[in-house]
């Protein structure tokens, strides 16, 4: 009986650090398994009256050779129905310099998407100005061919004199 016991204790413990090891390696595998436009951090969500949401990401980005003194980065507004899936979207990609005293935008450009067959982008532009890369779209619903609904998001992506992207 008890070398009964002794053994079912031994098994017990290869099933315990068989387990460990498992959850070790999923731990360790997941993050590389994360979609790309979730590897930004969620600035903001701002709730409509229809259910529907604006889901503000941002994104710091590495640089090739990366000079010190310079970021960039990308802010993405998506636009989400009420159970949570992305419609459309609208990016700002921006690259900055900056010096401790000011930040200034280099370059600013956008991208768009929309995965909602029944909603088109109608509409984009970017801009700079001083320590802002700004950009805006607009996107329309279609019902049967009509125009039902009309909704646009501007996004800004700022850039501190220390170099912290907001």
């Amino acid at each position: 009986m008890k070398r009964l016991l002794l053994k079912r204790n031994k098994d017990e413990k290869k099933i315990m650090k068989l387990f460990t090891m498992i959850c070790v390696l999923i731990c360790m595998i997941l993050p590389f398994s994360v979609r790309a436009e979730e590897t930004g951090q969620i600035v903001s969500v701002e709730y409509l009256e229809d259910g529907s949401s604006f889901v503000t990401i941002l994104e710091e980005l590495p640089m090739a050779a990366r000079v010190s003194g310079t970021k960039s980065g990308k802010k993405t507004v998506q636009y989400r129905n009420e159970s949570g899936t992305v419609l459309w979207s609208v990016t700002v990609h921006g690259d900055f310099s900056y010096n401790r005293k000011t930040a200034t935008c280099t370059r600013a450009t956008k991208s768009t998407t929309c995965p909602a067959s029944n909603w088109k982008i109608t509409a984009s532009s970017a801009g700079k100005s001083g320590n802002r890369a700004t950009a805006k779209a607009t996107a329309k619903k279609y019902v049967n061919g009509k125009v039902s609904r009309t909704v646009s998001k501007s996004v800004t992506l700022t850039c501190s004199p220390s170099g912290s992207l907001s």
